[in-house]
């Protein structure tokens, strides 16, 4: 080996080092925090339900209360023919319309009146064709329902008169 003059302070190649050692504990430490997190690691807290809570009674139930009003409870008043004929021995007939006043004696609230209009003659003879007609409006307790221009349809000639009688009705919900 030969000596050069300015290399007193010669710098010296460090040699390779073996991490052998650090690569096995890095490998050690990562399969535990696999190992963690795959096995061992916090569950998420799963949904409690809570059912409500049923008290065993042995009354029996409360019966339900059922509503079943009369048809003589709505009182109809006598229906004012509000288009009569002015001659009564027309050729065209044209639609009858009526006017009337229902009136609710029930303490609750009614609904669904069913009401019979029958046409007379003169002679107060009942006519054929005699019609039924659905209200379904509320009435409310103790209270009245006016109708106007109740269409009946094409009336007979002959007709003279025409009355209202309350087949049924239901009470409101």
């Amino acid at each position: 080996m030969q000596h050069h003059p300015g290399a007193s302070d010669a710098v010296s190649i460090p040699k390779n080092k073996d991490n052998t050692i650090a690569i096995i504990v890095s490998y050690a430490l990562l399969a535990c925090l696999m190992a963690y997190v795959m096995f061992g690691g916090d569950e998420p807290p799963k949904p409690v339900v809570v059912a409500p809570k049923v008290e065993e009674n042995d009354e029996e139930p409360a019966p339900k209360i059922v509503l079943t009003p009369v048809a003589s409870s709505i009182v109809v008043s006598e229906p004012l023919w509000i288009n009569p004929p002015e001659d009564v021995n027309m050729d065209v007939t044209e639609e009858m319309k009526v006017k009337l006043l229902l009136t609710n004696h029930n303490s609750y609230p009614v609904t669904g009146i069913i009401v019979r209009f029958t046409f007379h003659d003169l002679l107060d003879n009942d006519l054929q064709g005699a019609l039924e007609k659905t209200f379904d409006e509320v009435i409310d307790a103790s209270g009245q329902m006016s109708l106007t221009d109740v269409v009946l349809g094409e009336y007979p000639t002959d007709t003279m008169s025409v009355k209202a009688e309350v087949l049924a009705v239901s009470a409101a919900q």
